[in-house]
């Protein structure tokens, strides 16, 4: 309780410095939430487009019904595919139909029997699709498959992206946070000397002495993780339906909700845990001098 009250009393003497670093670690904070939200609701989007690329087979004209139903069990049973469905030729001929409605002249031509079966499967992830490939060009059967390998390396090289710069950024940020703490706690510290130095001559331990400046970075830390949030979910709740509009016709809607509440709490972690760090170099380096 002496070394709460004593970090209380070190952020009290200095009101401007200390609300400088919750300033500026909320403003860190910020761009950081937001970064990560981005880059969170980037990934569930190319999450759910890489359910979406399918390897597509072709049957053979006159392939007997059972033979489809045979293959169609197989990659069913198959832990790797996700998604597995059959167009028969008469389904096939109705798809047809559908988009030449405004052609009679070729609905006419057309029969069913002159439209192969297909069957399209998905996987759980893009680096089954090559394998599933595979084993239908094995099959006696099948006569063609469909596999859009351009797209598939598009999503992966993108979702690489993504990923990488979205750690770089949040490391470089968190960096940044440690270091302004660091260097507001060194400072404050060095204004104490003597009055360290007469704890230290007194007996006091290095734990003793230690243990108010890593609670003031941790406050530091929170506050500043806090604020950052609060500006984080207000800008996030006033820009989520104008984007949401846009991206529904296309994928599924992101619990947005969810993911602010799981950056609070992560988020709070971390500057709790950063800020002990900062106040505990800081202090430890001042000792050593």
């Amino acid at each position: 309780m002496n070394s709460l009250t004593s970090a209380i009393t070190t952020i009290r003497r200095s009101p401007i410095q200390s609300m400088t670093v919750v300033v500026i670690i909320s403003l860190i904070g910020f761009v950081g939430y937001f970064t990560s939200l981005i880059t969170f609701g980037a990934q569930s989007l190319l999450d759910y487009a890489e359910t979406q690329p399918q390897v597509i087979a072709f049957f053979k004209l006159k392939t007997p019904i059972e033979t489809i139903n045979q293959i169609e069990t197989q990659f069913r049973n198959e832990a790797f595919v996700s998604e597995v469905s059959v167009i028969t030729q008469d389904q096939a001929l109705e798809i047809y139909r559908e988009e030449n409605q405004d052609e009679p002249l070729l609905l006419e031509l057309v029969t069913a029997d002159i439209l192969p079966a297909s069957i399209e499967i998905k996987a759980i992830n893009l680096d089954y699709l090559s394998s599933i490939k595979e084993q239908l060009e094995q099959q006696e059967n099948i006569d063609e498959v469909v596999y859009q390998q351009e797209t598939i390396d598009q999503l992966k090289s993108i979702t690489k992206v993504i990923r990488s710069w979205g750690l770089i950024i949040l490391s470089v940020l968190a960096g940044t946070a440690f270091l302004v703490t660091n260097v507001i706690i060194a400072l404050k510290a060095s204004s104490q000397r003597k009055k360290i130095s007469i704890l230290r001559l007194l007996g006091a331990s290095k734990k003793f002495v230690k243990t108010p400046f890593m609670i003031e970075g941790m406050f530091y830390g929170f506050f500043g993780s806090l604020l950052g949030w609060i500006f984080a979910f207000a800008t996030s709740l006033s820009l989520s339906p104008k984007i949401a509009n846009q991206i529904d016709a296309f994928f599924p809607t992101i619990s947005l909700p969810s993911i602010l509440i799981w950056q609070l709490l992560i988020g709070s972690g971390i500057g709790l845990i950063l800020g002990g760090m900062a106040g505990f170099n800081a202090i430890t380096r001042l000792i050593k001098k």
